[in-house]
């Protein structure tokens, strides 16, 4: 039972905890508070008012990959280094929630009804994006007269059907009608989001069945498809990869190319005599006793790009390996090299390159290193985890921690990471 000091000692604390002006804390006291919170919370503490911000700016808060975790069609965040999880409703997005791609706090989401939007995990807000269901025109081009496409959504999503692509011939009679279901944002996706948090201004874009390439621009009226954009010969060009750094989509195509679409005009338009990878194809052949499962590309903060191999190595035992590419501009030829850069490391089909963290944070995740999950290596390797990071230097794998529960599939993004 409270005796009469308790309660006039907790009316006392009540009252000072009212009075105080949390704006007026002092810097050194202010900045061990940020640092000790969580990461959405240090984040989301930058907006409370400007005193606190300008102490925010001079916190140490490491910066690292995450892991987007499903467990069914449950999407829940993983934060490695505090060992917290974060689900749906902490973070503010329904369970019918599904990540494409990533831009420092800003997600790249998709649901069943293949509405598109962009989360940020910080302030919650959402930029919805052009429904793909009205009619999206390809340009006309010498290819031909170029058909219209758009998606339908389906009644049968809880039997795992989102609906149909659809495209359309001559006369907009249907040509070609896909299924289309959640291996859009499985081990089949490709997207990349690229947001400025200074001007608001971000391209989206993403592929489907390796055939279709979509981009929006904030701005532009609807979603554009460029299959019939390309000044090549070939109208069956398909994609396998792609990544976007400088208002530049670098594209890299099944016929091994890179292509480049620049985005800094009022209409983006494909680069071609700017393009220093034109007529550079990539070429690389297995060595005895290895094959190669998936090929990615990344951007560095140079400008540079890297083509990244997923390798099986089955010689004296079997291992899964990652082998990185650069160009030789002065030779032509695409060249291994065994390092990232200068504090640098990826996550494999991230897109660009990403500074490492200063401080340790464990899991293998240092300068170097490359995170990657269970859908990137070898069909039927037998991982001991749903994801790992791979050490550039010496070939080894550090697994994540397992948990508790199954999980479906998994990703890795990089919050605060612009």
């Amino acid at each position: 039972m409270d005796t009469p000091n308790d309660l006039l000692t907790e009316e006392k604390r009540r009252e000072v905890y009212e009075n105080q002006d949390w704006a007026k804390l002092s810097p050194d006291l202010l900045r061990k508070i940020l640092e000790s919170l969580s990461y959405i919370d240090f984040y989301r503490a930058k907006t409370v008012c400007s005193d606190w911000y300008t102490v925010w700016k001079t916190c140490l808060k490491p910066l690292y990959p995450w892991h987007i975790i499903y467990q069914d069609d449950s999407l829940m965040l993983f934060d490695p280094r505090e060992d917290k999880l974060y689900t749906t409703k902490v973070i503010g997005l329904s369970d019918d929630s599904y990540f494409m791609a990533s831009s420092g706090n800003w997600l790249l989401i998709v649901d069943s009804c293949l509405d598109f939007y962009i989360f940020n995990l910080v302030t919650r807000e959402r930029i919805n994006l052009p429904s793909m269901e009205s009619s999206i025109h390809r340009s006309k081009s010498s290819l031909g007269d170029g058909h219209t496409v758009r998606f339908e959504r389906s009644d049968y999503r809880e039997y795992g059907e989102w609906g149909h692509f659809v495209e359309y011939g001559h006369f907009e009679e249907p040509c070609r009608k896909d299924h289309v279901s959640e291996d859009i944002v499985g081990c089949k996706r490709s997207a990349v989001l690229w947001i400025d948090e200074r001007t608001g201004d971000y391209v989206v874009a993403w592929i489907f069945n390796k055939h279709y390439l979509f981009t929006y621009k904030n701005g532009d009226d609807s979603w554009r498809n460029w299959n019939s954009n390309w000044k090549s010969k070939r109208t069956n060009l398909g994609y396998l990869d792609l990544a976007y750094l400088n208002n530049k989509l670098y594209l890299y195509t099944t016929n091994d190319y890179i292509k480049i679409i620049d985005f800094s005009g009022d209409f983006p338009k494909e680069e071609i005599g700017n393009n220093p990878y034109q007529d550079l194809p990539f070429h690389y052949v297995p060595q005895e006793c290895e094959d190669y499962w998936k090929t990615r590309i990344a951007i560095q903060k140079s400008g540079e790009v890297l083509i990244i191999l997923s390798l099986f190595e089955f010689l004296h035992e079997e291992r899964c390996l990652f082998y990185i590419f650069k160009m030789n501009f002065e030779s032509g030829e695409w060249e291994r090299v065994d390092s990232i850069g200068d504090d640098e490391m990826l996550i494999f089909g991230h897109g660009v390159t990403i500074r490492a963290p200063v401080q340790d944070v464990g899991d293998g995740i240092k300068n170097g290193s490359i995170c990657f999950v269970k859908d990137d290596l070898w069909p039927g390797y037998k991982s001991p985890s749903y994801c790992g990071v791979f050490d550039l230097a010496t070939s080894r794998i550090n697994w994540s921690k397992k948990f508790c529960f199954d999980i479906t599939k998994s990703q890795w993004f990089a919050p605060g990471f612009a």
